[in-house]
């Protein structure tokens, strides 16, 4: 009789002692495989963001310089619209300016998009916008003190304070120095002349 009762209870260890199935490990493989590429996503858009946000950033870089070349330009751009190509931080970069006349005489608006070389027109990362006027372009380089003189006028300009430096009229070339000012020495009661009597 025990003889039988063991051999009824093997199958039941044996089934209690058994690995997974086979289904069991596919579903786990496939909770797995989504988890995984859901993470994958993830740092494949930061990957991309980060890259076009540096893109952007290069992009604006390039159109503010493009700008400030014009402005530093002597003759007023012509109103038209022009292109050109330059490398910029290890990539070759396309720009389009457009100048336009504004209706305030004498200023013009400068627009400028900045895109890979070789995108489309339409694709530009960046559209800055500026604006450059011909008193800007005809006027010398300043020659005002800013150091707290108040220019002509005031102390330190011509009419000013006495013994204080007038403002440089030689842009990078430093003004010649005052000579110090020595009050004349008080000669005394016993070098005074006497006060002349009223005729």
């Amino acid at each position: 009789m025990s003889d039988l009762q063991d051999a009824a209870a093997a199958p039941a260890a044996v089934g209690r002692g058994r690995g997974f199935t086979l289904i069991e490990v596919l579903v786990a493989l496939a909770i797995a495989a989504i988890g995984l590429a859901a993470v994958l996503g993830v740092v494949t858009n930061s990957t991309r963001n980060a890259s076009y946000l540096r893109d952007k950033t290069l992009a604006g870089w390039i159109a503010l310089n493009r700008i400030t070349e014009v402005r530093l330009a002597t003759i007023m751009p012509a109103v038209e619209r022009s292109s050109g190509e330059l490398d910029y931080a290890g990539m070759n970069w396309q720009w389009t300016q457009t100048v336009t006349q504004t209706d305030v005489a004498g200023m013009r608006r400068i627009d400028v998009e900045v895109r890979h070389a070789g995108d489309a027109e339409a694709s530009a990362l960046v559209s800055v916008t500026g604006f450059v006027g011909r008193t800007q372009l005809g006027t010398p380089p300043s020659a005002t003190s800013w150091d707290g003189d108040l220019g002509a006028g005031g102390p330190g300009g011509p009419g000013g304070a006495p013994n204080t430096p007038s403002p440089n009229p030689t842009p990078g070339r430093a003004p010649a120095p005052l000579p110090p000012t020595v009050p004349a020495p008080d000669p005394g009661p016993a070098t005074r002349r006497p006060a002349e009597p009223p005729p």
